[in-house]
């Protein structure tokens, strides 16, 4: 059962109590995340999330740890181009501490000089790392091509220059520019009373008074080809389209053509690419979404001498459903998307996170029952029309890592779709 209370200062607090629940999720989720970084901000959310766990002016970053672990719980941050958000999984009986401990390091940070030359280290050589991993590369770029020179198409981490320049007084102006209460919602879900949780919110949450005018501009799709050759056996490939938003109407038929085209191994895209032709080992289709705005395509990696055959089988796969979708396919679809949903009522955490991510999206929460209706209510016709919209609505982004140093095929690729 969710209940929700604003409190004088903005705050939204959630719960969503679980009957026999032993255990509770409670978190503070922020609606800021990379995508609204300047510039000169590149990573800095990120870096932020860092530094929030090292150090307070009560206390230092080994306390922070250990405070929650000697209860036995844990705690978490992560960083997102749309949120960002501080969390505790622990038992019921601890949810003081954690909401204690995630006020602290969020009101009363130190950002300590030494910690923070450390940390901007330790987040350098999670870029170091990134640069490894032949997805992490793709995606990146894949991103970079469908928003280009737009906060929204950077990626999370930041570069070594702008991460290695960062200054506790910029770490604070982001913070006091976007970590508002207006902006904030602090949700615990499981074994959880909302009146014990509104109190301990107002106990603990005592926010200085700040004013910020925030300006977002909308990002805008481009699209493109590109390149980055790396000593790989495979060839890591992946073509994107703009796709929908949380508040599109489409947004439910989107998640359906994703599971219906390369969600599992009945999928058109397994069943074709690897179970016919032998074309790759790994291949499926991609659905991010933001409240607005969307990104969904497919990847695979194969053999170089494979690329070009593989991403027209993929385009072929997709023009296909453009026309031939079924409604036994479409129900296997929803099928998956159904037990996705009940399944993940079963987490504490999921649900914190749900049914924050309802609110920032629609401004309110949506129950289990109407989400499976709008699940249900997709037809085979209504993909087909988002499958046509997805083919007719820009140029792709198409972004290859492994020994091809260009994609003389792009054109031919770019030539199937007809953005209008």
């Amino acid at each position: 059962m969710i209940q929700i209370t604003r409190l004088d200062n903005g705050l939204t607090v959630l719960t969503d109590r679980m009957e026999g629940a032993l255990s509770a999720a409670p978190g503070l989720w922020i609606n800021a995340g990379a995508a609204l970084e300047t510039e000169r901000e590149h990573g800095i959310a990120h870096l932020l999330e860092h530094m929030a766990f090292k150090g307070t002016s009560s206390r230092t970053a080994a306390q922070i740890a250990e405070e929650v672990e000697n209860v036995g719980g844990m705690i978490n941050a992560y960083t997102g181009r749309d949120q960002t958000a501080y969390y505790v999984r622990c038992l019921s009986g601890d949810i003081e501490i954690a909401v204690d401990i995630i006020s602290d390091i969020l009101l009363r940070p130190s950002f300590e000089e030494s910690e923070l030359i450390r940390e901007k280290e330790v987040v350098i050589q999670e870029i170091g790392e990134a640069e490894d991993l032949p997805d992490d590369i793709l995606f990146d770029k894949l991103q970079e091509l469908s928003f280009p020179g737009q906060a929204l198409g950077r990626n999370i981490l930041g570069t070594r220059e702008s991460v290695g320049g960062f200054t506790e007084k910029e770490l604070r102006g982001f913070m006091a520019k976007h970590y508002a209460p207006q902006n904030m919602i602090f949700a615990a879900s499981g074994g959880v009373k909302h009146d014990e949780i509104v109190r301990l919110a107002e106990k603990y949450f005592i926010f200085p008074k700040q004013s910020h005018e925030i300006v977002i501009q909308a990002p805008q799709w481009r699209g493109g080809s590109f390149a980055i050759k790396k000593d790989l056996e495979q060839s890591h490939i992946a073509f994107a389209l703009p796709g929908v938003g949380g508040r599109d109407p489409d947004y439910y038929v989107s998640e359906i053509y994703s599971a219906l085209l390369g969600g599992g191994m009945s999928s058109r895209l397994f069943q074709e690419i690897r179970e016919k032709r032998g074309l790759a080992y790994s291949v499926g289709a991609f659905n991010t979404n933001y409240a607005d705005h969307g990104v969904f395509g497919v990847y695979a990696g194969a053999a170089p001498e494979k690329t070009e055959e593989l991403l027209s089988a993929a385009v072929e796969v997709m023009e296909q459903t453009a026309n031939e979708i079924t409604e036994a396919e479409t129900d296997r679809a929803k099928a998956q998307l159904r037990a996705g949903l009940i399944m993940s009522l079963e987490s504490p955490y999921h649900r914190s996170e749900s049914a924050v991510r309802q609110i920032f999206t629609y401004g309110k929460t949506i129950a289990p029952e109407e989400l499976i209706e709008k699940v249900n209510a997709v037809s085979a016709a209504s993909v087909k029309n988002f499958v046509n919209r997805l083919l007719c609505g820009a140029p792709p982004a198409v972004c290859t890592v492994g020994s091809l140093s260009e994609i003389p095929f792009a054109d031919s690729l770019f030539s199937r779709f007809k953005p209008h």
